[in-house]
Protein backbone atom coordinates (compact mmCIF):
# COMPACT_ATOMS: atom_id res chain seq x y z
CA UNK A 1 0.00 0.00 0.00
CA UNK A 2 1.12 3.59 -0.64
CA UNK A 3 2.14 5.90 1.83
CA UNK A 4 2.16 9.80 1.88
CA UNK A 5 5.70 9.50 4.10
CA UNK A 6 7.42 8.05 0.89
CA UNK A 7 6.95 11.13 -1.24
CA UNK A 8 6.15 14.21 1.19
CA UNK A 9 7.75 15.32 4.32
CA UNK A 10 5.76 17.95 5.64
CA UNK A 11 7.68 21.52 6.42
CA UNK A 12 6.30 23.62 9.70
CA UNK A 13 3.24 24.93 10.07
CA UNK A 14 2.28 22.85 6.88
CA UNK A 15 -0.82 20.63 6.93
CA UNK A 16 -2.21 18.17 4.37
CA UNK A 17 -5.78 19.72 2.92
CA UNK A 18 -6.62 17.00 0.45
CA UNK A 19 -5.74 13.82 -1.56
CA UNK A 20 -6.85 12.46 -4.62
CA UNK A 21 -7.05 9.35 -6.69
CA UNK A 22 -7.96 8.84 -10.31
CA UNK A 23 -11.57 7.90 -10.69
CA UNK A 24 -11.97 4.10 -9.30
CA UNK A 25 -13.74 3.90 -12.73
CA UNK A 26 -10.18 3.74 -14.42
CA UNK A 27 -9.36 0.75 -12.96
CA UNK A 28 -12.43 -1.29 -14.58
CA UNK A 29 -10.26 -2.40 -17.84
CA UNK A 30 -7.40 -3.54 -15.60
CA UNK A 31 -9.93 -5.60 -13.50
CA UNK A 32 -11.91 -7.00 -16.53
CA UNK A 33 -8.75 -7.99 -18.40
CA UNK A 34 -7.80 -9.83 -14.92
CA UNK A 35 -10.89 -11.41 -14.50
CA UNK A 36 -10.68 -13.02 -18.03
CA UNK A 37 -7.36 -14.99 -17.35
CA UNK A 38 -8.66 -16.23 -13.97
CA UNK A 39 -12.17 -16.96 -14.78
CA UNK A 40 -11.70 -18.82 -18.35
CA UNK A 41 -8.74 -20.88 -17.79
CA UNK A 42 -11.24 -22.67 -15.25
CA UNK A 43 -14.22 -22.72 -17.86
CA UNK A 44 -11.65 -24.69 -20.03
CA UNK A 45 -9.98 -26.69 -17.04
CA UNK A 46 -10.54 -29.82 -18.40
CA UNK A 47 -9.96 -29.90 -21.59
CA UNK A 48 -6.54 -27.92 -20.77
CA UNK A 49 -5.34 -30.76 -18.56
CA UNK A 50 -5.91 -33.26 -21.34
CA UNK A 51 -3.34 -32.17 -23.18
CA UNK A 52 -1.31 -33.20 -20.08
CA UNK A 53 1.67 -30.83 -18.48
CA UNK A 54 1.83 -28.76 -21.13
CA UNK A 55 -1.91 -27.40 -20.06
CA UNK A 56 -1.52 -27.90 -16.96
CA UNK A 57 1.45 -25.26 -17.17
CA UNK A 58 -0.68 -23.06 -19.22
CA UNK A 59 -3.25 -23.26 -16.69
CA UNK A 60 -1.43 -21.71 -13.96
CA UNK A 61 -0.34 -19.29 -16.45
CA UNK A 62 -2.98 -17.64 -16.95
CA UNK A 63 -4.45 -17.35 -14.17
CA UNK A 64 -1.29 -16.42 -12.19
CA UNK A 65 -0.97 -13.60 -14.98
CA UNK A 66 -4.38 -12.98 -14.11
CA UNK A 67 -3.33 -12.33 -10.16
CA UNK A 68 -0.78 -9.91 -10.90
CA UNK A 69 -2.91 -7.51 -13.58
CA UNK A 70 -5.29 -7.28 -10.77
CA UNK A 71 -2.70 -6.57 -8.44
CA UNK A 72 -0.67 -4.29 -10.66
CA UNK A 73 -3.56 -2.21 -11.30
CA UNK A 74 -4.91 -1.69 -7.94
CA UNK A 75 -1.20 -0.76 -7.20
CA UNK A 76 -1.03 1.60 -9.77
CA UNK A 77 -4.08 3.33 -8.61
CA UNK A 78 -3.62 3.42 -4.67
CA UNK A 79 0.22 5.29 -5.57
CA UNK A 80 -1.10 7.40 -8.26
CA UNK A 81 -2.08 10.86 -6.34
CA UNK A 82 -2.67 14.34 -5.99
CA UNK A 83 -1.44 15.71 -2.68
CA UNK A 84 -2.85 19.77 -1.58
CA UNK A 85 -1.05 20.96 1.33
CA UNK A 86 -1.42 24.48 3.09
CA UNK A 87 2.36 25.59 0.72
CA UNK A 88 1.93 23.19 -2.11
CA UNK A 89 0.66 20.84 -4.89
CA UNK A 90 2.45 17.58 -5.07
CA UNK A 91 1.86 14.78 -7.92
CA UNK A 92 2.59 11.51 -7.73
CA UNK A 93 2.56 9.91 -11.23
CA UNK A 94 3.10 5.90 -10.57
CA UNK A 95 3.72 4.45 -14.34
CA UNK A 96 4.75 1.36 -13.27
CA UNK A 97 5.47 -0.91 -10.31
CA UNK A 98 8.94 0.47 -10.42
CA UNK A 99 8.60 3.97 -12.29
CA UNK A 100 7.44 6.80 -9.82
CA UNK A 101 7.65 10.33 -11.63
CA UNK A 102 6.88 13.16 -8.65
CA UNK A 103 6.07 16.81 -9.09
CA UNK A 104 5.73 19.99 -6.54
CA UNK A 105 4.88 23.12 -7.29
CA UNK A 106 4.39 25.89 -4.68
CA UNK A 107 1.09 27.52 -4.14
CA UNK A 108 2.65 30.64 -4.67
CA UNK A 109 4.27 29.80 -8.35
CA UNK A 110 0.56 28.43 -9.53
CA UNK A 111 -0.62 31.06 -12.40
CA UNK A 112 -3.76 29.10 -14.00
CA UNK A 113 -5.62 26.64 -12.56
CA UNK A 114 -8.24 24.67 -14.92
CA UNK A 115 -10.33 21.81 -15.37
CA UNK A 116 -12.27 19.88 -17.75
CA UNK A 117 -15.17 17.16 -18.38
CA UNK A 118 -15.87 15.54 -21.79
CA UNK A 119 -17.73 12.96 -22.99
CA UNK A 120 -20.78 11.13 -21.48
CA UNK A 121 -19.08 9.29 -18.91
CA UNK A 122 -17.01 11.66 -17.47
CA UNK A 123 -20.63 13.66 -17.02
CA UNK A 124 -22.47 10.67 -15.39
CA UNK A 125 -19.76 9.55 -13.20
CA UNK A 126 -18.80 13.53 -12.28
CA UNK A 127 -15.10 12.83 -13.11
CA UNK A 128 -12.63 14.88 -15.58
CA UNK A 129 -9.03 16.58 -15.51
CA UNK A 130 -7.37 19.35 -13.54
CA UNK A 131 -4.27 21.27 -14.96
CA UNK A 132 -2.41 23.81 -12.87
CA UNK A 133 0.08 25.96 -15.12
CA UNK A 134 3.01 27.25 -13.28
CA UNK A 135 5.67 29.90 -13.52
CA UNK A 136 9.64 29.73 -13.96
CA UNK A 137 11.08 26.49 -14.12
CA UNK A 138 8.54 24.55 -11.65
CA UNK A 139 6.69 21.70 -13.91
CA UNK A 140 3.13 21.92 -14.93
CA UNK A 141 0.69 19.67 -12.83
CA UNK A 142 -2.09 17.70 -14.70
CA UNK A 143 -4.41 15.21 -13.11
CA UNK A 144 -6.48 13.12 -15.11
CA UNK A 145 -9.86 11.60 -14.25
CA UNK A 146 -10.32 12.40 -10.45
CA UNK A 147 -13.55 13.05 -8.95
CA UNK A 148 -15.02 16.28 -8.44
CA UNK A 149 -12.59 18.18 -10.55
CA UNK A 150 -14.47 21.15 -9.64
CA UNK A 151 -14.24 20.84 -6.10
CA UNK A 152 -10.35 20.28 -6.11
CA UNK A 153 -10.28 23.53 -8.20
CA UNK A 154 -11.94 25.68 -6.26
CA UNK A 155 -10.02 24.24 -2.74
CA UNK A 156 -6.80 25.12 -5.09
CA UNK A 157 -8.03 28.10 -5.50
CA UNK A 158 -9.16 29.11 -1.84
CA UNK A 159 -5.41 27.95 -0.77
CA UNK A 160 -3.72 30.18 -3.40
CA UNK A 161 -5.92 33.17 -2.00
CA UNK A 162 -5.14 33.09 1.58
CA UNK A 163 -1.38 32.59 0.95
CA UNK A 164 -0.47 36.56 1.12
CA UNK A 165 -2.94 36.82 4.09
CA UNK A 166 -0.42 34.03 5.72
CA UNK A 167 2.69 35.67 4.68
CA UNK A 168 1.46 38.72 6.30
CA UNK A 169 0.72 37.30 9.99
CA UNK A 170 3.79 35.81 9.86
CA UNK A 171 6.15 38.36 8.77
CA UNK A 172 6.68 40.59 11.79
CA UNK A 173 6.43 44.51 11.09
CA UNK A 174 9.39 46.21 11.63
CA UNK A 175 9.23 49.70 13.32
CA UNK A 176 11.60 52.57 12.94
CA UNK A 177 14.84 52.68 16.05
CA UNK A 178 12.71 54.81 18.39
CA UNK A 179 16.25 56.45 18.94
CA UNK A 180 16.90 57.45 15.33
CA UNK A 181 14.17 59.39 13.94
CA UNK A 182 12.91 58.43 10.66
CA UNK A 183 14.45 62.32 9.11
CA UNK A 184 17.68 61.54 10.42
CA UNK A 185 18.15 57.80 9.20
CA UNK A 186 17.03 59.68 5.90
CA UNK A 187 19.94 62.44 6.22
CA UNK A 188 22.12 59.66 7.13
CA UNK A 189 21.99 58.21 4.01
CA UNK A 190 22.42 60.88 1.68
CA UNK A 191 25.13 61.91 3.17
CA UNK A 192 26.95 58.18 3.06
CA UNK A 193 25.75 58.03 -0.53
CA UNK A 194 27.33 61.68 -1.28
CA UNK A 195 30.78 60.70 0.40
CA UNK A 196 30.98 57.77 -1.36
CA UNK A 197 31.33 59.66 -4.72
CA UNK A 198 34.47 61.99 -3.37
CA UNK A 199 38.28 60.63 -3.55
CA UNK A 200 40.99 59.46 -0.80
CA UNK A 201 41.84 62.83 -0.27
CA UNK A 202 38.78 64.77 -0.35
CA UNK A 203 37.60 62.33 2.49
CA UNK A 204 40.55 62.87 5.20
CA UNK A 205 40.10 66.91 4.50
CA UNK A 206 36.30 66.31 5.28
CA UNK A 207 38.01 63.95 7.95
CA UNK A 208 40.64 66.82 9.44
CA UNK A 209 37.79 69.81 9.12
CA UNK A 210 35.62 67.86 11.08
CA UNK A 211 38.33 66.76 13.94
CA UNK A 212 39.18 70.57 13.53
CA UNK A 213 35.32 71.52 14.63
CA UNK A 214 35.02 68.85 17.23
CA UNK A 215 38.52 70.27 19.30
CA UNK A 216 36.72 73.79 19.00
CA UNK A 217 33.49 72.69 20.59
CA UNK A 218 35.05 70.89 23.13
CA UNK A 219 37.73 74.08 23.78
CA UNK A 220 34.79 77.04 23.89
CA UNK A 221 32.90 74.65 26.00
CA UNK A 222 35.92 74.64 28.57
CA UNK A 223 36.42 78.44 28.45
CA UNK A 224 32.63 78.88 28.93
CA UNK A 225 33.20 77.26 32.02
CA UNK A 226 35.97 78.79 33.27
CA UNK A 227 34.57 82.00 32.40
CA UNK A 228 31.16 80.72 35.22
CA UNK A 229 33.76 80.17 37.68
CA UNK A 230 35.41 82.97 37.65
Amino acid sequence: MFHIEDVLQLKDREDVRHITRRHILTMLPGLVLALILIVIPFFLMFPMFSWGIFGVILFFIAVLLGIGVAIRTLLLWDADILIVTTLRLVDVDQRGILTRIVSEAPLDAIQDVSWSRKGILQTIFRLGDLKVQTAGATANIEAKSIPHPEAVHELINDMRHTQPAKKAEASPVVSPSPTVPATQAEKLKAICAMLEKYSAEELTRIETILKARERSSIADAFLGDENKDA
